[in-house]
């Protein structure tokens, strides 16, 4: 019961108190007017009292709102601002995510940009190379008039593009090498793995081709043509009648005629293309500066596949190896190791049961030396040092000997 009830008790009893002594002095009211007063008297304290306790409760609830709501207010205001520090933490992470993606990109874009620059100078610096070696060896035309002139600057183009080609004299490939089973003496002699070989000679069929050129007439030019495909079939049998196909031997099953002039090879093409179908079907393979360099790289990247293959087969053996000293290496190991774990065993045996048992004997030896009354041995120091070693208690031996 709280205060306000204890007070409007307090006041009733007070007024049924005064109203009972009225009656009694004045003796003017009788017991119904008495109850009835009381009742009136009782209710309006009653409802003074409920209308006190209904105020308060009401102010008391205003203030616990008052202080809940703060509360709320106070928890909603920090749950929001840890909110706020989480989403602008996020938007941090967001933010240096998306500058690292900006920085990749713009780098791999700055790389890429940088790589096509460099191949497209490399690619532009090549086609100037390719077009300035074409002019030059179309000027050149005017010069080799002897056919040992021809020779000798067909055979330095073949050198120059090997060497584009990276390959190196006395190691991919000989020159100007006598064959052993034969009079034949190719020009130049690609060496392949598994001691096979491919041959290649140079031929220039120059004359009849600037005869055309200097042509005044169609008459003149169509003889002049004439005899330019007569020379360049001249030349591929001259080719295949000098052993240099040979797979019996050790050759492939082809040859290389390389024409040194890319002008003299399309006037072949534009000539008589069947001639260079013939010539596949005697299996010689005519090449020009630029297709003599494609066939280089197949060869190179042939050669590299090879040795790959080649030192891929022999890791793999020594692997093989490896793998047999290793099962033999795993089995001395476990050979070793239980030897090792029967000797642990014996050791334990040794140092423990049978220890123990021999410790009784000597006991029971010593109660009977003591019962008889018979002197100790006086044993040298060392002796004494070991005994007393021997003496120590180590770990476990009670309960070994409490199991024993």
């Amino acid at each position: 019961m709280d205060t306000t009830s204890l007070l409007v008790l307090a006041v009733a009893v007070v007024a049924l108190g005064a109203a009972w002594f009225a009656w009694r002095r004045t003796g003017r009211l009788n017991d119904d007017q008495f109850a009835q007063l009381v009742g009136v008297i009782v209710r309006t304290q009653v409802a003074e009292a409920q209308s006190q306790a209904l105020q308060q409760n009401s102010e008391q609830f205003l203030a616990l709102a008052e202080t809940r709501l703060r509360t709320e207010t106070a928890r909603g205001e920090e749950r929001l601002k840890a909110r706020a520090d989480e989403i602008e933490k996020g938007l941090e992470t967001v933010g240096t995510a998306i500058t690292k993606l900006r920085d990749y990109v713009e780098s791999t874009d700055k790389t890429r940009g940088e790589g096509v620059a460099s191949l497209a100078a490399v690619t532009a610096e090549s086609r100037k190379t390719m077009e300035a070696l074409g002019a030059a060896t179309g000027k050149l035309t005017e010069v080799l008039v002897s056919g040992q002139a021809r020779g000798q600057w067909g055979e330095r183009m073949a050198e120059d593009i090997l060497r584009v080609a990276g390959f190196v004299e006395g190691v991919q490939y000989r020159k100007n090498t006598q064959l052993d089973a034969g009079s034949g003496r190719p020009d130049f002699t690609f060496l392949l793995p598994q001691t096979r070989v491919l041959h290649m000679d140079v031929k220039f069929p120059l004359a009849a081709y600037l005869r055309y050129l200097e042509a005044a007439s169609e008459p003149d030019r169509a003889v002049a043509v004439h005899d330019f495909l007569r020379d360049a079939r001249a030349r591929i049998r001259e080719v295949t009648n000098r052993e240099y196909i040979d797979p019996a031997g050790g050759t492939l099953d082809y040859v290389l005629l390389f024409v040194p002039n890319e002008q003299v090879y399309g006037f072949i093409h534009e000539s008589d293309p069947e001639l260079l179908d013939g010539a596949l079907r005697q299996r010689v393979v005519m090449c020009s500066p630029f297709t003599l360099f494609a066939v280089l790289s197949v060869i190179r990247q042939a050669i590299d596949n090879f040795h790959l293959t080649q030192r891929t087969d022999e890791i793999l053996t020594v692997l093989g190896g490896f793998n047999q000293q290793w099962t033999i290496y795993k089995d001395a190991v476990g050979r070793v190791g239980r030897g090792l774990a029967t000797t642990q065993k014996a050791f334990d045996t040794l140092s423990g049961p049978r220890t123990r048992v021999l410790d009784r004997h000597i006991e029971r030896v010593e109660r009977l030396r003591v019962d008889a009354g018979l002197p100790a041995e006086v044993l040298p120091a060392a002796d004494e040092a070991l005994l007393e070693l021997g003496d120590e208690e180590l770990p476990g031996d009670d309960e070994d000997t409490q199991r024993t």
